[in-house]
């Protein structure tokens, strides 16, 4: 066995259990843990887009994205926060390049960028999970059903393009990831979805299957998407804050898409 992987099954050993007990007692320490997400994730982008010449500071990039969590919890209005957020980014980066004589519109736009991404790719994503944890009776097992969900796709979508795959899902945002690994995790998804069912949720099986589906593709769009962004800022990781994981953002960047999907069908469909 690899050292890597030896220091991922450690980490998974130690994590997974804690992070089910979380999402199951829900309240103040679902809080924590999403404070705590907001906050590295965003310490994390900034790290990467500095890295890549953007200026970031911590209100935009930590701060406003723990705002929002912050605000599902309290059930304050997150449209709020949404609309001076926008209005603060705008105005901060127009300011700062407003005295600018050779003005590079494409390097603004990417600072503009780099400003506004920490906010809603993790400030508002993030707050979903409060939202889905804090659902009266069922949203604390959805919360665990939604990390279950994430948790299988990723590791059968892995075992699969290690196993098997052979065609390139993405080759120029991330070169290792196969369309055989991505049917996988839908296999992964639907198992332990099935697993849920069986023991600890009360929802029909066609529903519970179909939110697992929708769940799983959409929180491989957001592995996708965080490859996007690493590949942009040319890093391989977004921190090594996780032994054999990466960082944050690497490891929950899946379950930032997935919460919010799960949410959303819950209130409107089950």
């Amino acid at each position: 066995m690899s050292k890597n992987l030896a220091l991922r099954l450690a980490v998974a050993a130690v994590g997974i259990p804690a992070l089910i007990i979380i999402c199951y007692l829900g309240g103040y320490f679902l809080l924590a843990f999403t404070v705590l997400l907001a906050g590295l994730g965003g310490l994390e982008l900034a790290r990467m887009f500095l890295q890549r010449g953007y200026r970031t500071n911590l209100f935009f990039s930590v701060l406003l994205p723990i705002a929002f969590v912050v605000a599902a919890f309290y059930a304050y209005p997150i449209v709020n926060i949404l609309v001076l957020s926008f209005f603060l980014l705008v105005i901060f980066t127009v300011i700062d390049y407003s005295l600018v004589s050779n003005l590079d519109l494409e390097h603004f736009f990417g600072e503009l960028c780099a400003r506004f991404l920490p906010v809603f790719y993790l400030g508002l994503l993030a707050s979903f999970i409060i939202k889905l944890g804090l659902m009266p009776d069922v949203g604390g097992w959805l919360l665990v059903y939604a990390f279950l969900i994430v948790w299988a796709a990723d590791t059968a979508a892995y075992c699969g393009g290690i196993a098997i795959g052979k065609h390139k899902l993405s080759p120029v945002i991330s070169p290792q990831k196969t369309w055989e690994g991505f049917y996988f995790g839908f296999l992964g998804a639907i198992l332990a979805a099935s697993v849920a069912k069986i023991l600890f949720l009360d929802i029909g099986w066609f529903k519970i299957i179909i939110m697992a589906v929708v769940a799983c593709f959409l929180g491989q769009i957001g592995d996708l998407f965080e490859s996007a962004i690493k590949r942009h800022c040319r890093v391989k990781d977004s921190s090594e804050l996780l032994p054999g994981h990466g960082g944050v953002l690497d490891r929950f960047d899946s379950f930032l898409f997935a919460a919010p999907t799960v949410y959303f069908i819950a209130i409107y469909w089950l």
